[in-house]
C-alpha cells in the first residue's frame, strides 16, 4: 500500500465524513492526500445501514499523476476527530485509491467441430 501513514477521519463544511491520509497541517488549513467520503444510509428493505465510499474526486476526472489527488482544507469550516478507524473502513480507502489492475478477460478456446476426417473423408 503507498500509504502507511495513519488515515484519519474529518466533517467538511457541508457535513459528510470524509477520510484520508493528513499530509500537511497549519493553524489555518488541513490538507489529505486522496480523500475519500463516507456514506451511511439505511437499506430500504431491510432497514439495515449501508455504508458506501467513494473518492471525493473521482480519478477519471484528474489529468495527470492520479497519486497527487491533494485538497486543503480550512480548519474554519471542518470538524476534526482523533477517532481511531476499523481496518473494515481504512480497507476500502486502500481499495479506492490503490485498485487493482484489471485482469483482461481470457478467451475461451471455441470448440473444434471436425467436418472432414483425417483423410478428407466426412466424419
Amino acid at each position: 500500500m503507498s500509504d502507511l501513514k495513519e488515515i484519519s477521519a474529518i466533517v467538511d463544511a457541508v457535513g459528510r465524513t470524509v477520510i484520508g491520509v493528513i499530509i500537511n497541517e497549519s493553524k489555518t488549513t488541513l490538507t489529505m492526500k486522496n480523500p475519500v467520503i463516507v456514506h451511511v444510509q439505511p437499506d430500504p428493505q431491510s432497514g439495515q445501514l449501508q455504508v458506501q465510499t467513494f473518492p471525493y474526486l473521482f480519478m477519471e476526472f484528474i489529468d495527470g499523476d492520479k497519486q497527487s489527488n491533494e485538497w486543503t482544507f480550512n480548519k474554519a469550516n471542518i470538524v476534526t476527530s482523533t477517532v481511531k478507524l476499523t481496518p473494515q473502513i481504512t480497507a476500502q480507502y486502500h481499495a479506492i485509491n490503490n485498485p487493482a489492475p484489471a485482469q483482461p478477460a481470457q478467451a475461451e478456446e471455441p470448440e473444434v467441430i471436425q467436418l472432414f476426417g483425417a483423410d478428407g473423408e466426412d466424419a
